[in-house]
């Protein structure tokens, strides 16, 4: 018997933002807290509201003290407790930060169980991902990346 996945479980589906430059949050030194050792860093934290009602972030490294991925349960916590209802999470990595290009994971924090990510872009077409991906930063989402507030 194999082992069941709960709906939980899965990554919710990235969400629509009918206006990628109305954001709800526009922080470029938003801090967080974090248990590792440093206490916690800076990044930028852009905010929109999605399609469904609900919210969608994307969390910017820059570097500063603890690393967005090391504090990942953290700032998924604070984002949660500030932005009622649904709620995506994305990690952003600039080009030059590891790799030569900007890098976009989803962040998936559960109650009492390790933090997953899935890679939203860029994925190699390999990835069973690739085409809803590759429509969603047509979309929306290479727009978001480089949105700001008016």
């Amino acid at each position: 018997m194999g082992a069941s996945v709960s709906r939980t479980d899965v990554f919710p589906p990235l969400p629509s933002v009918p206006d990628p430059l109305l954001l709800v949050t526009d922080d470029p030194a938003w801090t967080y807290s974090s248990a590792c050792a440093g206490g916690g860093g800076i990044a930028l934290l852009r905010v929109w509201r999605t399609a469904d009602g609900g919210h969608l972030a994307i969390v910017t490294e820059n570097g500063i003290a603890v690393s967005i991925t090391n504090a990942a349960e953290e700032i998924s916590a604070a984002l949660t407790a500030r932005y009622p209802g649904p709620l995506v999470v994305l990690e952003h990595y600039r080009a030059g930060d590891g790799a030569a290009y900007d890098r976009l994971d989803q962040v998936l924090t559960l109650p009492g169980r390790a933090s997953r990510w899935r890679p939203v872009w860029p994925i190699p077409p390999a990835n069973p991902d690739f085409e809803l991906h590759q429509a969603w930063m047509r979309e929306c989402g290479s727009a978001l990346l480089t949105a700001r507030a008016r």
